[in-house]
């Protein structure tokens, strides 16, 4: 097996889907032929919701030509996951059947175990009682079924069984499987959404439900925090101890959040010795990190800081500007850093907490232990508290910059651009103005009290807005405008249409010195004009931190799909972006 179908293999298995997407991607555009890594490229995609580009890469692929009986199903999979998440009614029980008849049709020339089971399941799920035990029973009549080797094996027979109304018999299956090798993380999240279904449509009672599912529920995801204090605490030991009692307790094996001297570093630790994934995020660059939040605690922290760091899963920066005295930008990290372990459980469908290592004391401003606690409760989310007892809190303060007189604040940062723009006839503009420009204009004038500045020049629109979900309703309003332009009027084709591009960060709010009228600037508004140049015509890209935030703040609205990391306009260099959708 290829390194490259190795490491991306284990990403989806870790339920890592964002790393799993770049591996595979990267790879393949690097020259690596392997059909196999496709298929594992379109599974991901596919496990992240993102049906659309799933199907299109499995019919550019050509995997439905594949001899393999696993590749070829994963389009019957695509339209499971679509019909799915349709609502209650006919159009969702034609596009069961379709994919049953899909699963079907593959298990009867192959005889795969794989499309069987699934066939199985829609059969079920679309009312067709008799044909799913039919397909189950004959799953079970199978020798690598009846006999599993490993975990995929024996959470089909689990499946069979419980279709077949054997739930005592599919409880015991489950249980054994999840001691079979590949019984990971990946894995166990897939067949508990499959047999969660099942479950409902049999009508199991909520204690068999748990029961059954007991042996594969997924690992916890956790967001950490916790007050600094100096080296040498002689209650360390004993604070580590409650620490892993809590890991143990709940099971977790994902942590986000960030380093600082302390608590944090004690978290970080406890996770890197039990081999789960540390998920580390910066408020800003490491130099000014390291000065403000770990050497003010002792040096003695700093070793044990590039440690974890050097075992850290994943290192984000919530922002790459400096520290400028702004505690605000301590408060947004940490946002980032609960909506990244948010996207994480949904993901996995598992459950999410937040450790934190508190006194017990609300925090007067944006940033602290105490804000991150009210923050993370505000969603609705539970906090287990340990009492840092026996610490000293007693830094030695950093040196910090002055502080900059001009107001500071977190914002929503749109842009948009029209592609071909400069080469429109003189004939074409009015249209333009009109057509495309007049459409956005009357979208903006609907947010009198939602847009805290805009400008335009040319083609391009900047409107700022005072937070995520606000400003992804307004991208996705200008878009949903020009749907109907008729963009042949500007000598165009139907593909054209406007690039928007949002990020969400701190950044400085004055008064213009040209213009007279509120304005902002700043590293992060530079960060997010460089989005939509990169953005197809009528879509809306959105950065790593608009999506975290916008995850925690409005899930129920919007989501955001996983482009990959993409390299930016002018240089700038490769971030991670998504794609913005209504719900």
């Amino acid at each position: 097996m290829a390194q490259s179908v190795k490491q991306t293999k284990k990403a989806i298995d870790n339920g890592n889907l964002l790393l799993a997407y770049d591996l595979a991607r990267v790879a393949i555009d690097g020259g690596d032929t392997s059909v196999e890594l496709r298929h594992l490229l379109v599974l991901t995609l596919a496990r992240m919701g993102d049906a659309q580009r799933a199907m299109e890469l499995f019919q550019e692929y050509g995997l439905h030509g594949s001899a393999n009986a696993h590749h070829r199903s994963l389009a019957a999979r695509i339209l499971k996951d679509a019909a799915l998440a349709l609502p209650l009614g006919q159009d969702r029980d034609e596009a069961l059947s379709a994919a049953y008849s899909a699963y079907a049709e593959i298990y009867e020339v192959s005889g795969d175990a794989y499309p069987g089971i699934n066939a199985a399941s829609l059969a079920l799920l679309s009312g067709r009682k008799e044909q799913a035990r039919a397909l189950a029973s004959s799953i079970i009549a199978l020798d690598e079924i009846s006999n599993p080797k490993d975990y995929y094996d024996g959470a089909t027979l689990a499946e069979a069984l419980l279709i077949n109304g054997r739930v005592e018999e599919a409880t015991v299956a489950l249980s054994m499987a999840s001691g079979l090798p590949d019984a990971n993380s990946g894995a166990k999240s897939s067949t508990s959404r499959q047999l969660s279904q099942i479950a409902k449509i049999l009508k199991l009672d909520v204690d068999k439900q748990n029961a059954l599912l007991a042996p594969i529920v997924p690992p916890t995801v956790i967001h950490y925090c916790g007050h600094m204090f100096l080296e040498g605490a002689p209650t360390e030991a004993l604070l580590r101890q409650r620490i892993d009692q809590f890991l143990d307790g709940q099971d977790v094996e994902f942590a986000y959040g960030s380093l600082a001297a302390g608590a944090d570093i004690l978290v970080a630790e406890a996770i890197v010795a039990r081999g789960g994934e540390l998920h580390v995020t910066f408020p800003f660059v490491k130099a000014d990190f390291i000065e403000q939040s770990v050497i003010p605690a002792g040096v003695g922290w700093i070793e044990r800081f590039e440690k974890c760091l050097d075992a850290a899963t994943s290192v984000h920066f919530a922002t790459e500007m400096n520290y400028v005295g702004d505690p605000s930008q301590f408060g947004y990290a940490s946002k980032v850093a609960m909506g990244m372990a948010k996207l994480r459980a949904q993901y996995l469908g598992t459950s999410l907490q937040q450790l934190a290592l508190w006194d017990g004391v609300a925090s007067t401003g944006p940033a602290g232990t105490g804000a991150d606690v009210e923050v993370w409760k505000s969603y609705g989310y539970s906090s287990a508290i340990i009492a840092p007892e026996g610490v000293d809190r007693n830094l030695l303060r950093a040196q910090v910059p002055e502080v900059d007189q001009h107001k500071r604040g977190l914002a929503a940062f749109l842009f948009t651009d029209f592609p071909g723009f400069s080469k429109l006839p003189e004939a074409a503009l009015p249209a333009f103005w009109q057509g495309v420009m007049g459409n956005m204009a009357n979208v903006l004038n609907e947010y009198p009290d939602q847009i805290l500045a805009k400008n335009s020049w040319g083609d391009a629109v900047l409107a700022i807005m005072p937070d995520a979900p606000v400003a992804a309703k307004i991208a996705l309003a200008l878009q949903e405008a020009l749907r109907d332009f008729d963009y042949s009027l500007l000598g165009f084709s139907e593909s054209s249409g406007m690039r928007i591009g949002v990020h969400f960060g701190p950044a400085y709010q004055t008064e213009d010195l040209i213009t007279g009228r509120t304005t902002f600037y700043g590293t992060e508004v530079s960060r997010a004009a460089r989005i939509e140049p990169v953005t197809p015509p009528g879509a809306v890209f959105v950065t790593e931190p608009f999506a975290a935030i916008l995850v925690l703040e409005a899930s129920d609205r919007f989501k955001c799909r996983y482009v990959g990391n993409v390299e930016f306009a002018k240089g700038y260099g490769t971030y991670p972006i998504y794609r913005l959708m209504a719900v």
